[in-house]
């Protein structure tokens, strides 16, 4: 894409180039809310907040969108669903998101020859690497480098050969019980461990890393690991 013309990508599909659409406006850059709960104590002035620094999602709305009257079909069913939103002024980072999920999308018919439009998308607050690779891992402990903004939750697959895994960054340990040879998944955003379909059980708490230097040991039996660190960007 080029950085300079507004445009955004949507199941894979570049809106200028594939679906003939023409953007009036620069799109925008959001940051999400981080979530807060307020309070208040009798005798004590004012209120007092408190974060467990999660963010709230937020609503993008990219407007006055115009295209030829004969595509109108063929966007009607691209903007829908879900997927990844990549937008021009930041084209190696998505967001996950949902095509209109608060609001139907009204297409105006401009003289039999083009539509106008505006679509919104609900995305999850945080950014992440388009393609991200993962790091190929065949031994017991290694460096780990976030260059995100935020904590990140990792997804990991261990090519075991069974018995307990356990894996630990920082003050965070956990213990995947009795896995059997072969591939195990570790989602821990999701908070689930999974080896050919079937959850396992698991001990201790969640992995994640921080921004900046990680360490991450692993104890147990396997093959290989891969590490995909889902970096957090605001």
């Amino acid at each position: 894409m080029n950085p300079d013309e507004p445009n955004f990508i949507w199941k894979d599909l570049n809106a200028v180039r594939d679906m003939g659409c023409i953007i009036e406006n620069e799109l925008s850059e959001v940051l999400p809310n981080k979530r807060y709960e307020t309070y208040s104590i009798i005798g004590r002035s004012g209120e007092f907040n408190e974060t467990f620094n999660d963010y709230e999602p937020f609503d993008y709305e990219i407007e006055d969108v115009t295209i030829p009257y004969e595509n109108l079909a063929a966007v009607k069913r691209w903007l829908t669903g879900k997927s990844k939103l990549i937008t021009h002024n930041d084209e190696d980072k998505y967001l996950d998101a949902i095509c209109t999920m608060s609001k139907p999308t009204s297409f105006k018919n401009e003289w039999g020859v083009f539509y106008t439009f505006n679509v919104e998308f609900r995305c999850q607050p945080f950014k992440r690497k388009v393609n991200e690779q993962p790091k190929v891992i065949k031994t017991k402990s290694i460096e780990i480098t976030d260059h995100g903004d935020e904590i990140a939750f990792p997804y990991i697959e261990i090519n075991s050969k069974g018995g307990d895994i356990t894996l630990n960054i920082g003050s965070n340990s956990l213990t995947i019980l009795r896995t059997q040879s072969g591939i195990v998944t570790i989602d821990t955003e999701k908070g689930k461990a999974i080896q050919e379909g079937n959850p396992l059980f698991t001990r201790g708490s969640w992995i994640k890393t921080n921004p900046g230097q990680n360490k991450l040991n692993i104890s147990g039996n396997f093959i290989e690991a891969k590490f995909w660190n889902r970096s957090a960007y605001l």
